[in-house]
């Protein structure tokens, strides 16, 4: 079974995401109006776009993993 299907593995990379995902709702709180208006949306597009940045995390994560564990199998970290 790959790592990143693991349960514990799977629950760190989930709270790892959730927490990107806080961090960058935040963030639009912490945004003057001028920023706001620099990236050119509201509170409902950015959450939007914070699910689609969080859900492209969690893949990459996934994918590194994975990526890694194969390096580990193939003796690369002799």
């Amino acid at each position: 079974m790959p790592l990143q299907d693991n349960i514990e593995i799977e629950n760190i990379l989930d709270e790892a995401t959730d927490c990107f995902e806080d961090k960058l709702k935040q963030l639009f709180d912490e945004l003057d109006d001028t920023s706001k208006i620099n990236v050119s949306t509201n509170q409902m597009n950015w959450c939007t776009q914070v699910s689609a940045a969080g859900d492209e995390l969690r893949k990459e994560l996934n994918h590194t993993i994975e990526w890694f564990e194969v390096k580990f199998l193939r003796g690369e970290f002799k």
